[in-house]
């Protein structure tokens, strides 16, 4: 008698869409060829051929930056972002030196306008992180999981439908505003290996517990271990108020318990909500990861009662802090097939290298999420009559961007969820030359996860912020 297989649930990713005003074009590109177009008839009509010759060399390039894209972004999108770039290099914005004594309960972070209140929940004893402007209070959870790998099939489909059921139950959720998946390797430096060491080994040494004493000094430079965080942003209804009352605490609290349990059903279990005391060495790592590693060495208290960097440097493709560079990517592209859940696997376990790969999920109100969605379906409507009427043949690309809406309704309609993702991948290296092959096989290792990344320019502080920092934060 033969059991009947179980097939995994496979994964089908909608595509990035790049919709337009007309024809594709955004309202910035259309100004720009409308300028172009007005100057090029105003020097026919005036002085013919060669007003338009004349005229060439204004617009011309205004022709060129409305149509022209560049690594997949449109030319006239490179403007703000180069001129704002420049701009706080000659303000001094792009270098941040921090004092120790300023980060007890204000949490300094570049990239991050103003401070970010700290408090604490009155039972859970979990950090509240306070962001006043954005209206949320973030709490940070470190879970960790059984595997899913090495599980069989139907192990593999029980955590996907329970995964599934968590994300769907943070749409039912008002206060949730976003959550947050940080999987991150950091040096672990054999702390526990050293620490057992100290307090056990012999004052008088053998040959044997010599050899045994080399191996752990090199276990410091190059063990690894990976963390899991997950982080949820609820809506602060507070305000601009600072102090935490018992009443919004314990409501806080009631939002993290649920959490807990949706998790503890999809077998990940929660060790432990992120302290005050802990969030230094909770957030440290991003900046830090060699004192990170140094952590469990004495004379270290002082290192994990800082909340922040010391300092940062941002350059224009990657990022300096105290003891490691680093360079974030944004993953453009989802793979376009079906594929199995665990596609991730090259990503996540890479045997070498400092990699931190994040997943943002924000719940969309389902009537929110209809609006756009019928938004998006009039404009493509638009786009195809204007493209018959010039003649123009609609591609299959569009056509599978059309498929993915209707897909997309008919799942909020039977009564799913909808959630706007995000993935951010960092890398981390020593030096700029480790940081260049580190990024070669971060890159390879897309590939084989058939994952499309681009490496972010001239917003490196901000994307790391969002990309290695369990804060939750939403993506410009």
């Amino acid at each position: 008698m033969t059991t009947p297989s179980v097939q995994t649930t496979t994964t089908r990713f909608g595509r990035l869409e790049h919709r337009g005003i007309l024809l594709g074009l955004g309202a910035a590109q259309l100004a720009l060829l409308t300028i172009a177009m007005v100057i090029a008839v105003g020097g026919v009509y005036s002085a013919g051929l060669s007003g338009l010759v004349a005229g060439a060399v204004v617009w011309l390039p205004l022709a060129i930056a409305g149509t022209a894209s560049v690594r997949g972004r449109p030319v006239v999108e490179w403007v703000p972002l180069i001129a704002h770039w420049h701009a706080r290099r000659l303000l001094g914005k792009t270098t941040l030196v921090t004092r120790v004594g300023a980060q007890a309960r204000d949490l300094q972070i570049p990239g991050v306008p103003g401070s970010l209140r700290v408090t604490e929940t009155p039972n859970l004893a979990a950090a509240l992180i306070h962001d006043r402007r954005a209206g949320t209070l973030t709490a940070i959870a470190g879970v960790r999981g059984e595997g899913f790998v090495l599980d069989d099939a139907s192990a593999q489909e029980h955590k996907v439908a329970a995964w599934g059921r968590v994300l769907a139950s943070l749409c039912q959720q008002p206060m949730v505003v976003r959550v947050q998946l940080v999987l991150r390797t950091v040096p672990d430096g054999a702390a526990g290996a050293r620490r057992w060491w100290r307090e056990n080994a012999r004052a008088e040494t053998s040959w044997a517990a010599g050899l045994l004493a080399d191996l752990i000094d090199e276990a410091y430079y190059t063990a690894r271990r990976q963390d899991a965080f997950v982080a949820i942003a609820l809506r602060d209804p507070r305000g601009h108020r600072r102090r935490l009352t018992a009443r919004g605490g314990e409501r806080f609290e009631q939002e993290l318990v649920a959490l807990t349990d949706a998790l503890r059903g999809a077998e990940l279990t929660v060790d432990h909500w992120v302290s005050l005391d802990r969030l230094g060495a909770t957030l440290r790592p991003a900046y830090d990861p060699v004192g990170a590693a140094r952590a469990g060495d004495p004379g270290e208290v002082a290192t994990k009662r800082l909340l922040g960097p010391m300092g940062v440097q941002e350059h224009w493709s990657y990022l300096r802090t105290d003891s490691a560079v680093h360079a974030t990517y944004w993953v453009t592209q989802w793979p376009r097939n079906e594929v199995h859940p665990s596609f991730l696997q090259p990503l996540l376990l890479a045997p070498t290298g400092l990699r931190t790969v994040t997943l943002i999920a924000e719940p969309l109100p389902t009537a929110k999420a209809l609006r756009e969605i019928r938004r998006a379906k009039v404009e493509h409507a638009a786009d195809a009559a204007q493209r018959a009427r010039v003649g123009r043949v609609e591609d299959e690309l569009i056509r599978a961007q059309v498929a993915d809406l209707a897909r997309r309704e008919q799942e909020l309609i039977a009564g799913h969820g909808d959630l706007r993702f995000t993935g951010l991948i960092t890398v981390t290296a020593a030096t700029l030359e480790e940081l260049d092959g580190a990024c070669a096989a971060t890159e390879s290792a897309a590939a084989q996860s058939m994952c499309e990344i681009r490496r972010l320019v001239g917003q490196q502080g901000l994307a790391h912020v969002a990309a290695t920092l369990a804060l939750a934060r939403g993506v410009l």
